[in-house]
């Protein structure tokens, strides 16, 4: 008689499900698509690096910056010390 009124029990109505596996590995296969989209667009669209990333072009640029006293209150050439020649500690 219960089961025609109801087609579950209480227990059968709250039980878990297996969807959250469905969820997690769609989540994990995107999540690998776009790390093979990074890997591809690394490899094969991007340059190599500029040159003015290399030490030598950044301690001229700093160099440069000290000499023409940019920002003398707060920045970089605050932190220098002129008369020593050394940053300030």
């Amino acid at each position: 008689v219960y089961r025609i009124k109801f087609n579950e029990s209480y227990a059968e109505m709250n039980r878990g499900s297996n969807e959250w596996k469905t969820v997690l590995g769609g989540v994990l296969f995107f999540l690998g698509v776009t790390g093979l989209i990074l890997i591809w667009q690394k490899r094969y669209m991007y340059g190599p690096v500029p040159h003015t990333f290399s030490d030598e072009w950044l301690s001229m640029q700093t160099k440069r910056m000290l000499d023409m006293r940019i920002n003398p209150v707060e920045g970089i050439s605050s932190q220098w010390d002129f008369e020593k020649n050394e940053w300030k500690k």
